[in-house]
């Protein structure tokens, strides 16, 4: 009996995997604004942008991350520093949509749950390469992720809340390209 609970565990997590990942198929481009807590403190917020292929910015108040598929950048206000690397496609940023929905799940045992009418992914990894214990994707009735839960093998727990999703509005590709304000220490690492 036990064998057809894991059985039917395993089919749901697939389904609902295989029903996320088709929805991001179906999207050319998001925004969606975040928030990240530690500890139950917020300690960042901000706005996730992505656009295929492998396009994104993401923008926080004293940070924005950003690649155009070809660079990957980083400029740091505060610091008033900008660095500027080749883009690594093997980026496992919990950032990466890529990753969290595409990459990660090859990686990791899948189990499913429902959380009041949120579907939960959980994806524990099948080693112990990865530095987290697991990873729960809540997902919501239009398959897309709500929120993301890390543990570490420490019990610490990192939460990032996704609300207010749009969805294909041809966001321009000159949104992935930077040019750091003068004055900016620039540190070019490709």
């Amino acid at each position: 009996m036990l064998i057809n609970s894991v059985y039917f565990a395993q089919s749901d997590a697939n389904s609902i995997l295989r029903e996320l990942q088709n929805k991001y198929n179906s999207i050319s481009d998001l925004s969606v604004d975040y928030s990240q807590r530690a500890g139950g403190k917020v300690i960042l917020s901000g706005k996730i942008i992505f656009k295929k292929e492998n396009k994104y910015r993401i923008e926080n108040k004293n940070q924005i991350i950003g690649s155009d598929g070809n660079s990957a950048w980083n400029y740091n206000a505060s610091q008033k520093k900008f660095v500027i690397t080749n883009y690594d496609s093997g980026n496992n940023s919990i950032y990466s949509i890529n990753y969290l929905v595409y990459q990660l799940p090859n990686e990791c045992t899948l189990s499913a749950r429902i959380e009041s009418v949120t579907k939960v992914l959980e994806l524990t990894p099948k080693t112990t390469n990865l530095q987290f214990r697991k990873i729960d994707l809540w997902i919501n009735s239009d398959n897309l992720i709500q929120k993301i839960v890390l543990s570490d093998y420490n019990n610490n727990t990192n939460e990032i809340n996704l609300s207010n999703y749009k969805l294909n509005q041809k966001i321009s590709d000159s949104l992935f390209s930077f040019n750091p304000p003068e004055g900016t220490k620039v540190i070019d690492l490709r």
